[in-house]
């Protein structure tokens, strides 16, 4: 390990970062006007993201790297926490858009396979498979 790894304190890091972003929104506006102010602003607004995003970061050494994990922290166990768990977990486990040279690419719809229920259907380009009407007699 070398002298950054032992000598980094991560929850100092954080806690810098922290009031970083605090001190950002509390910034008093100097007394500046036109494109000035607005590049003021814009900094501040970045300064702002750019902070409090370590600061929210799961932060850790990992053999003298610096490993900033800025994926969003999921601390509940509620409905919301476990959709938007599974949802990260889709999006990380997803197929690659090569998987969409089997759609077709001369506009027209996917056909999905007939349903095997025994009725009869007919294909509706609106609405897909439905159930073909009786002949009617007279």
């Amino acid at each position: 390990m070398d002298d950054t790894s032992r000598n980094l304190d991560i929850e100092a890091m954080i806690q810098r970062f922290q009031e970083r972003a605090k001190a950002v929104r509390k910034r008093n506006m100097p007394p500046v006007a036109g494109a000035e102010r607005a590049a003021f602003i814009k900094q501040a607004e970045l300064d702002f993201q750019d902070f409090a995003m370590i600061a929210d970061a799961e932060i850790s050494m990992d053999g003298g790297i610096l490993m900033i994990d800025l994926r969003p922290a999921i601390r509940g166990v509620g409905h919301l926490e476990r959709e938007t768990l599974a949802a990260m977990e889709n999006i990380a486990n997803a197929r690659p858009l090569d998987s969409l040279d089997a759609l077709p690419a001369d506009g027209a719809k996917v056909r999905p396979p007939m349903p095997d229920d025994g009725n009869d259907y007919e294909w509706d380009v609106d609405f897909g498979w439905i159930e073909a009407m009786p002949n009617e007699r007279p």
